[in-house]
């Protein structure tokens, strides 16, 4: 079994996890060819791969996307090539439109997603190979031991950006009669924390007028790309106004708040930027608990960041979802709020400042449910067994 791996930067957080499941494909005999498509050439990089003739071909969100020309027609290259093109996408593919739509149209092209909703998505940009699902997971062997003695209390995991800062470069960036439709979808996503933003879109959309309507349907034909850079600025939108809500009525509370910071911090609130892998990890290490406000692109699901809280036996706190004591039992191995109760929130926060044994004790067993049930090498195992499959019924096929 041959594999490409297109790999991300050597500095992308969440894709560690990825790039050493796909490398572990080499202990169970695979051969592996990793290519960086951001170094170097990018013809040189499509001579090795053919020189290589590979079945699969590995890459994060769509990322490592090539496409070639046949009969003066754009062609992916896992369709001009021959293998089958994998994507694992870890975040809202909306975000990651560009390549998808030189990929819909392909062949051979599979999709593994890391959320439910994420398949929703890939039908709307017109994917319609159906989805394989995985279940968030974590290298272990990434991480070093938690530290015995934790200096911080408490956390809240960024990027945080003033909403006012976001909707004052949106008013420069669309047209102005579209902007009511931006804040009435950011504001429903806000307030229905588990909405996805193709419903919420849809839903709101369809209460204008429809002279507006029919304005802004043909804006979104004449100019698609323009019109889903629109959905995800929304996204960013809601998540961030979410977070500062939260963080605005935490003030005077000593709280750290870890990564990109745009806009003033309440009162207590103090800024840890995080350099680095190492330099995250050794945070979390260091903290008994950490406030993870879920973005509106994982709409459903668990995403990594809380398996990674977990890991480093911080306890997690989590804006509560349905879906959530699937991953983790809210009251032993997370802390849990509902994020537009104020009271909720405030009067957990407090509650555990107040008994840090107790926050400790969840976070311990938050370490162990991810040993035990969110490891790397079950998702190895699982990937490696579709492999297979997918190359004997090709083999069987070609006799």
């Amino acid at each position: 079994m041959r594999i490409v791996f297109a790999s991300p930067d050597r500095e992308t957080w969440v894709g560690r996890h990825i790039v050493s499941l796909v490398r572990s494909l080499r202990e169970s005999g695979a051969e592996l060819l990793e290519i960086h498509l951001q170094d170097g050439d990018l013809s040189e990089k499509v001579q090795q791969i053919q020189e290589f003739s590979p079945h699969f071909y590995v890459d994060i969100n769509g990322t490592g996307s090539i496409v070639g020309l046949q009969d003066d027609k754009k062609v992916p290259l896992c369709d001009l090539l021959g293998f089958v093109h994998v994507s694992f996408f870890l975040d809202e593919p909306l975000v990651y439109f560009p390549p998808l739509l030189d990929l819909k149209n392909a062949n051979n092209f599979l999709p593994i997603v890391t959320d439910l909703k994420y398949a929703d998505t890939l039908r709307f940009l017109g994917v319609e190979r159906f989805p394989t699902y995985m279940t968030p997971f974590v290298d272990s062997s990434s991480f070093p031991p938690p530290k015995e003695d934790r200096d911080i209390d408490l956390l809240f995991l960024g990027p945080v950006i003033d909403p006012s800062l976001i909707a004052s470069e949106i008013s420069q960036s669309y047209p102005e009669e579209f902007l009511p439709i931006f804040y009435e979808v950011g504001e429903f996503l806000f307030r229905n924390p588990e909405a996805h933003i193709l419903f919420a879109h849809d839903y709101i959309l369809s209460m204008f007028t429809p002279e507006l309507q029919e304005k802004y349907t043909l804006w979104r034909s004449e100019k698609p790309e323009e019109a889903l850079r629109f959905l995800n600025q929304i996204l960013v939108y809601a998540t961030q106004r979410k977070r500062w809500y939260i963080l605005s009525f935490l003030e005077g509370v000593d709280l750290k708040v870890v990564g990109l910071v745009e806009g003033e911090l309440p009162e207590g609130h103090t800024q840890i930027e995080t350099t680095s892998w190492d330099v995250f990890l050794d945070v979390l290490g260091r903290s008994r608990m950490a406030i993870a406000v879920f973005p509106h692109s994982v709409p459903t699901g668990i995403g990594f960041t809380p398996l990674e809280i977990g890991m480093m036996g911080c306890a997690p706190v989590l804006d509560y979802r349905s879906t959530l004591p699937g991953f983790l039992v809210p009251g032993e191995e997370v802390i849990t709020y509902y994020p537009m109760d104020r009271a909720d929130i405030e009067e957990k926060v407090l509650y555990y400042l107040d008994h840090p044994e107790e926050a400790e004790e969840i976070g311990q067993r938050a370490r162990k449910k991810v040993l035990e049930a969110f490891g790397m090498e079950r998702r190895a195992e699982f990937l490696r067994d579709m492999f297979s499959s997918i190359l004997e019924q090709a083999q069987n096929q070609s006799r």
